[in-house]
């Protein structure tokens, strides 16, 4: 394995990693009108998609997976929501998640979309028992499940099965 090919891995990465951070909320800003019409609220999670790729394809070892999650969730509620913790457990508790599971499944498309379904459910989970416990999230759970939770996880499944194969290819080219 030549050092190029380390230093390309864990380059690319990090630089992927942080700028789906930053297209997450650009997208959420960008796309409010569609993404949040009453009275459905959508949300693109291409970070959590990202860190969900690196357990499919079992590139997590290969760089320092867990401070990048837990560096991505303190920036996540630094940045985006101003409440410390939130984002921070809930990409940790959903990248356990799957990461713990990862063993049931194989590499093909559909294993993974169930896997990136149960950790992104984790995920989504997480923020809303946060919000309801802090008293930011007063929906109901049905209502939560019904406008906010179905139509992120279709949205997030569809752009997950999409970048998929091109992800594993780049995942397979590097070491």
């Amino acid at each position: 394995m030549a050092l190029w090919q380390i230093f390309r891995f864990r380059v690319i990465y990090p630089i992927v990693l942080f700028l789906f951070f930053f297209i997450d909320g650009n997208l959420k800003s960008s796309l409010s009108p569609i993404l949040t019409h009453f009275p459905f609220n959508v949300l693109p999670m291409l970070t959590l998609i990202w860190l969900f790729y690196a357990v499919q394809f079992e590139t997590a070892m290969k760089v320092s997976y867990w401070v990048y999650v837990a560096v991505i969730g303190i920036l996540f509620d630094i940045y985006y929501t101003g409440i410390f913790g939130t984002y921070t457990v809930a990409f940790l508790a959903s990248t356990v998640v799957m990461f713990q599971l990862r063993s049931f499944f194989d590499e093909r498309l559909m294993s993974g979309l169930l896997l990136f379904l149960i950790g992104s459910t984790v995920y989504l989970l997480v923020t809303y028992m946060a919000g309801f416990i802090i008293n930011i999230a007063n929906l109901s759970f049905v209502t939560f499940m019904v406008y906010e939770f179905l139509p992120t996880v279709l949205l997030n499944l569809i752009i997950a099965a999409l970048g998929y194969y091109p992800t594993w290819s780049l995942f397979q080219v590097l070491p």
